[in-house]
């Protein structure tokens, strides 16, 4: 045998640990090509948007990292060969060093990822075991992803987190939403100009009436008009003259610059819309944690609305059913407040053209999901929640 042969190669350790990752590294890079290309399939349209895809596949390449990993601690290596077996008898060992971090969108990533390499290894026909072996690690990893609240993968639909609303849906929002129009009323009802107090707000007797236009169908017409009201300040579509008026002392509030251009089809109205939209979910989150277990409801409406723009609604009986489904010690009272509660917010969304309650889940319309959604994002780099003083 030539000496070349019988040398250690350079820059490569003998160790069986290292000989485990090179096997599974030459296996699963084998695979990356098809695994790219069946991960991009599952998110792909009629008309793919080219950079898109690459970022999609450049997403699904990342995750073979993951894979690896998983496959080490599974001792998929230990062999001559590397193995695709998932033996579901070693997937909760394995899955406990595998998801050892407190960060809960690196564990929806973590879980998402062998999701998806199941699904690959099941769909394309390499799976190595049994059918009864594939469902039972299905299941475990299911219920994984089910303790986490979801994951992040690339199953269809994840390279968009959130659904496209048709033309017809989005035209629909910006000049039909009940609260597109309701915000319109109130900007044809100032007209040239309404008496407020010094801080902005409407007078009583002016309050009365805008209640009036406004608060057909609601429980509460008096809360709807001030969460419109501050909705319609914050998007600058009616300002507060710091002067005085002459007349009685008090300041005016005016039309905005962009006040015309809610309600309209063209492309500007329809950010106007979605601006509105997003400050009304801010307003309304934020004063749905005043009152009765006021933190409780707030957070919990930030959650289903979350879960809803992140395409995992929660079923609207979870919510009915707090008190019924709670552990022994909690308050069955205090819970139930937070469920009355939290079914009234969620009400007047979906009266408002927020929220969709029909399906039986606490979803959000297409049309309106970036606006939702944009109301969770943090401004200018800052950390989540900071707009939510």
């Amino acid at each position: 045998m030539p000496k070349s042969r019988t040398r250690k190669p350079k820059g490569k350790s003998t160790s069986p640990a290292d000989r485990q990752r090179r096997r599974i590294g030459t296996l699963v890079d084998g695979l990356a090509d098809d695994y790219a290309v069946w991960a991009a399939g599952t998110a792909a349209e009629e008309e793919p948007d080219p950079a898109a895809q690459a970022d999609f596949t450049a997403f699904a390449l990342g995750q073979l990292d993951s894979v690896k990993y998983f496959l080490f601690l599974l001792g998929a290596g230990d062999g001559p060969a590397a193995s695709l077996r998932i033996d579901p008898r070693s997937v909760a060992d394995a899955l406990d060093d595998y998801l050892d971090t407190d960060d809960m969108d690196d564990l929806r990533y973590l879980i998402g990822t062998l999701i998806d390499w199941v699904s690959f290894l099941e769909e394309t026909g390499r799976w190595e075991g049994s059918a009864e072996d594939l469902a039972e690690v299905s299941e475990l990893l299911d219920a994984e992803a089910e303790s986490v609240g979801g994951i992040v993968d690339a199953s269809p639909g994840a390279g968009a987190s959130r659904r496209a609303p048709s033309e017809e849906e989005a035209l629909a929002f910006a000049t039909a939403a009940p609260l597109v129009q309701h915000a319109r009323a109130l900007l044809d009802w100032v007209g040239e100009g309404r008496p407020v107090t010094s801080d902005g707000a409407l007078t009583p007797a002016e309050a009365v009436e805008a209640a009036e236009l406004v608060g057909r169908g609601a429980a509460d017409p008096a809360r709807r008009l001030g969460r419109l009201w501050e909705s319609l300040r914050n998007a600058e579509l009616v300002e507060v003259e710091e002067r005085r008026a002459a007349d009685d002392g008090g300041s005016t509030v005016r039309l905005g610059e962009d006040a015309a251009r809610l309600g309209t089809g063209d492309a500007l109205g329809r950010l106007e819309a979605q601006f509105l939209a997003t400050e009304f979910v801010i307003v309304t989150c934020n004063e749905a944690g005043a009152g009765p277990q006021g933190e409780s409801v707030g957070a919990g409406l930030m959650t289903i609305l979350q879960r809803a723009v992140l395409e995992d609604p929660l079923p609207l009986a979870a919510v009915e059913d707090l008190a019924i489904e709670a552990p022994g010690d909690s308050d069955p009272g205090a819970l139930q407040t937070v469920s009355i509660r939290l079914l009234d917010e969620l009400r007047e969304l979906a009266a408002l053209g927020l929220a969709d309650l029909s399906g039986g889940l606490a979803d959000v319309p297409a049309a309106a999901l970036d606006a939702v959604y944009d109301a969770f994002e943090a401004p200018d780099g800052d950390e989540e929640g900071d707009d939510w003083d």
